[in-house]
């Protein structure tokens, strides 16, 4: 019993104070909610304001700056559609300069292929020309001169289609320079002079028909004996011992040495034309009888008589025999390449 009674005591004593003071703490907070929520909400729209405003400056700057950009915008569309005016001006001159380029190249390639042909052409006349002079005269430096020609014309014209043919026209000329060199001009000069000369030279028998030689006038004093003399002079005259090694020289009357004379220069003759035809064979025989001729009846004594002999007998030494060649391939090249040409013309 004692037991309960202290528990209700305690109990008594912790309880709450009176009820009375309740409602003025929960108005107190109450109060104190309002104020802050009002508070809030008042903080939320001055915010939300400023956030307007800002929105407001925002879309104004951005409207400013759509502006701005359209106008850019118009302003570079304006300069594109100029940009593109002056490009279709500019492509429209480029395929006028290439139109005027194809049309020039076309003329520059239809000239160049008509001067090739030109040259062509004249390039195989010079050829066969210059053939027939090497076969039949042993022109070597007229060949040579005229395949140096047509090397350098060639190489004026510059044509990737021709470098075949200056090959063989180059390989001509290396051959016509390695070959020995024979003065075909200066023989032909002796010869003509030899036979301008003939008639100068004096004959053996020549030198038994001068007259005898004036009777010294004779010193003596008496009559007597300067008509002895005088017989004696007379007597000598009458009778003259001479040797000669070849009598037949002494048979020639005046016609035949005229005749003597032709007949050298016939051979003389003779041999100028062996020697353009390159007849060794011919060209010695006709030397030789030349020769002989000079020798048996012209006084080789006589200072023009001894140099004709000698200038005979070299001449008779010159070595005639040379293989000359052929310019088949380089006529063969000019005719192939003038035949390309006729087809690429076409």
């Amino acid at each position: 019993m004692t037991q309960d009674t202290s528990q209700d005591s305690l109990a008594a004593t912790l309880q709450t104070p009176s009820r009375r003071f309740v409602p003025q703490a929960a108005i107190v907070l109450s109060c104190v909610a309002i104020i802050a929520a009002a508070g809030v909400w008042l903080y939320q729209q001055q915010a939300m304001e400023q956030f307007k405003l800002d929105i407001s400056r925002q879309l104004a700057a951005n409207k400013n700056s759509t502006v701005e950009f359209s106008k850019q915008l118009a302003g570079s569309a304006k300069l594109y559609e100029q940009f593109a005016t002056k490009l279709s001006l500019l492509e429209a001159k480029q395929a006028e300069s290439l139109s005027q380029q194809q049309a020039l190249n076309n003329m520059y390639e239809a000239l160049t292929h008509n001067e090739t042909h030109r040259a062509l052409s004249e390039i195989e006349q010079i050829l066969g020309f210059a053939s027939q002079q090497l076969q039949l005269g042993g022109n070597v430096n007229g060949a040579l001169l005229a395949l140096t020609n047509i090397d350098q014309k060639l190489a004026q014209l510059n044509r990737p289609e021709l470098i075949s043919l200056r090959q063989s026209i180059t390989r001509d000329i290396d051959t016509l320079k390695a070959l020995p060199y024979v003065d075909i001009i200066g023989i032909s000069v002796k010869l003509d002079s030899l036979i301008k000369g003939l008639q100068d030279l004096p004959l053996s028998i020549d030198g038994y028909r001068q007259p005898p030689a004036a009777i010294k006038a004779s010193t003596s004093s008496t009559a007597l004996v300067k008509f002895s003399d005088e017989i004696w002079q007379q007597l000598k005259q009458l009778i003259q011992i001479r040797r000669m090694d070849k009598p037949e020289a002494m048979l020639l009357s005046p016609e035949q040495s005229f005749f003597l004379r032709e007949n050298i220069k016939l051979r003389l003759l003779d041999a100028r034309i062996s020697l353009l035809l390159k007849d060794k064979t011919s060209y010695n025989s006709d030397l030789t009888a030349a020769l002989r001729y000079l020798e048996q009846y012209f006084d080789k004594k006589a200072p023009q008589t001894a140099a004709s002999i000698a200038t005979l007998k070299q001449l008779a030494a010159q070595d005639l025999a040379i293989q000359l060649p052929e310019l088949g391939s380089s006529l063969a090249a000019v005719r192939s390449a003038r035949t390309i040409a006729e087809r690429a013309k076409q």
